[in-house]
């Protein structure tokens, strides 16, 4: 294997990552966001100087293994198609944090964040400003990231760039962190969770009653991130690891939704998955101890997680391909993935055949058993809940209502033509679908649609727009970013310069220019 770039001198860095134990980390008594000191002279727990040790499969434990190469990978290490599509992920998370930013969750989180602040300020929250602290625009930034369903997502372990850009934004601020050091610390906050995740995989008995499928190891992503950019060595990220590794997941399963649907309550507090990360990293920095051991073979973490099956040797190979981040897929629709390639079917039914929503005697959807079950809801009350019907999200696409928070407005949830619509939806379980989900881990897509004059017509799409087989191209990701934004209140050329900003991304000297676009002039 490549050996890793040997580690800048502390006297080449641009700006220290790491800060002295004892530093507080909080705004200063003006307001603004404190500059990380000198780094500790404490060097056991941070990367030598002059060089990075190459990971060891099985002569260590997996987690030090892991701490390695997470402390040791720089960006010059980083393939091109990674980082553009780290750049990806992170404009897409920017265009969702801007259209959550006016959601009724985005309101009470704001209302709460300004009426319980502590005095720290200067941490950005989208649409409002860099008024916050820094734990509460983190934990805000991602439940108004995911509060439309627009965020990216990996089949097996779900939404990943709400968690990690949230964090990243908030200690890339404190730390005023440069775009390389961002794009290098995304990606390993993709790439370890993902390898994790398949360390875990779980037999499909498992998989179905004991794992914890919702966004399985996502926290994670915050630890990984705050180590990154806080330029934790490598015994310090075993610190920091260990410290996360023993809270369960922010949730174990969906709540129960066969009945009565998705509870509007379910993302408000989803922002808490963030904390703890974060909180973590600063605590490693300055030389807390966690458990050093947490993801050896012999500790077994599978059990912690509800899987049946554990190989720590997949945590050890290095940042080298095949790169688990590559899987990561946009969302062309604001809804559940198990949704989109739904609805896309049933967009190309529209441009294939001209027909008007009136026209449509039912839409027949053949779903694999867990979106039978869960997803069937006719009349949602709440955008939450709507996110989680697929009679809702393939009624809205054949009204030709446009993708993003236009599907959650009062006529979009309540009007007639709406609900009439759902109404002609039906889903029903195949084993064909069943198949293409549980084999070949794919979102697929197969609808029938019958007209008012008898015709049956078909539809499939074996993969959504924005999937990794399915991708967007750059005119999807700025059309996506220009709505997103305009349903934020921010004008065009702002818009503009954001999205200029980052394409650039590698280029930015201070993650403080790029936030300061992230609320209306």
């Amino acid at each position: 294997m490549e050996q890793p770039a040997p580690r800048r001198r502390a006297d080449d860095r641009r700006r220290q990552r790491v800060p002295h134990c004892g530093h507080r980390r909080g705004a200063d008594a003006r307001g603004r966001a404190a500059t990380p000191s000198k780094p500790s002279c404490n060097r056991e727990n941070h990367v030598n100087e002059s060089s990075v040790e190459t990971p060891l499969r099985n002569e260590r434990g997996a987690t030090a293994s892991l701490a390695s190469w997470l402390a040791g990978t720089r960006f010059e290490a980083l393939p091109q198609e990674v980082v553009e599509h780290v750049k990806w992920c992170f404009i897409d998370t920017v265009s969702c944090g801007l259209g959550g930013s006016r959601t009724d969750e985005a309101t009470a989180l704001l209302e709460l964040a300004r009426s319980t602040g502590s005095g720290a300020s200067g941490f950005t929250i989208f649409g409002a400003g860099a008024r916050f602290g820094m734990l509460q625009a983190a934990q805000t930034n991602r439940v108004l990231i995911n509060a439309l369903d627009f965020d990216d997502t990996v089949i097996g372990t779900g939404h990943m760039s709400s968690v990690a850009v949230a964090a990243a934004l908030a200690i890339g601020e404190h730390l005023h962190s440069d775009g390389r050091d961002l794009i290098t610390a995304l990606a390993l906050a993709y790439e370890m969770p993902l390898r994790l995740r398949q360390a875990v995989n779980p037999t499909l008995t498992a998989f179905r009653s004991t794992f914890e499928r919702v966004d399985s190891g996502v926290h994670f992503c915050s630890t990984v991130v705050a180590g990154a950019l806080l330029g934790l060595g490598a015994v310090a990220f075993q610190d920091a690891l260990g410290l996360t590794g023993h809270l369960r997941p922010w949730h174990v399963t969906t709540p129960p939704m066969s009945e009565h649907g998705m509870p509007q309550w379910f993302k408000v507090t989803q922002g808490d998955v963030v904390v703890p990360g974060l909180q973590a990293a600063l605590l490693a920095a300055d030389g807390f101890p966690g458990d050093r051991e947490m993801f050896d073979q012999q500790r077994n973490y599978a059990a912690l997680v509800g899987s049946d099956r554990y190989d720590s040797t997949l945590l050890q190979r290095g940042f080298e391909p095949p790169f688990l981040l590559m899987g990561i897929g946009f969302k062309a629709q604001p809804c559940c993935r198990h949704i989109s390639a739904f609805a896309e079917a049933v967009e190309r039914f529209r441009a294939r055949t001209g027909c008007r929503a009136d026209q449509v005697r039912r839409i027949r959807a053949r779903t694999h058993l867990w979106t039978t079950e869960n997803l069937p809801h006719t009349d949602p009350q709440h955008m939450i809940g709507a996110q989680f019907s697929m009679p809702h999200g393939l009624a809205m696409t054949m009204l030709g209502v446009p993708p993003g928070p236009a599907w959650y407005t009062e006529t979009a949830l309540f009007g007639a033509a709406a609900r009439e619509l759902r109404h002609r939806v039906e889903l029903v379980h195949d084993e064909q679908a069943q198949h293409h989900y549980d084999v070949e881990r794919r979102y697929a897509g197969a609808v029938e649609i019958e007209t008012v004059d008898g015709v049956v017509h078909r539809e499939f799409v074996p993969a959504p727009k924005g999937a990794a087989d399915n991708a967007f191209d750059e005119s999807d990701h700025r059309a996506k970013l220009f709505d997103l934004a305009a349903a934020a209140g921010l004008a065009r050329d702002r818009a503009a310069h954001l999205w200029d900003r980052m394409r650039a991304l590698e280029s930015l000297e201070d993650l403080r220019q790029l936030t300061a676009l992230l609320e209306p002039d």
